[in-house]
């Protein structure tokens, strides 16, 4: 399991690589299972597990993941 942190929304977040495409945030007031998923025109969407939508909240944290290097396609 690879372990890293991003910042947001002034925290200092660890998130851990579970398996491909799958991120545990652990957020100061929840867990947050994030999957990444590639679109049919090839851009990238983040999901909390589970949902079909992705929301500002997953948009946000999947960027920041992004900025990290650590969710390289």
């Amino acid at each position: 399991m690879n372990t890293f942190h991003i910042r947001y929304r002034s925290h200092d977040i660890p998130v851990s690589l579970e398996e491909e495409n799958l991120f545990l945030v652990s957020l100061p007031w929840k867990d947050l299972y994030l999957v990444r998923k590639e679109d049919n025109e090839g851009a990238l969407h983040w999901f909390e597990e589970g949902a079909d939508n992705e929301t500002l909240e997953t948009k946000e944290i999947g960027t920041a993941i992004e900025m990290t290097g650590k969710a390289a396609t």
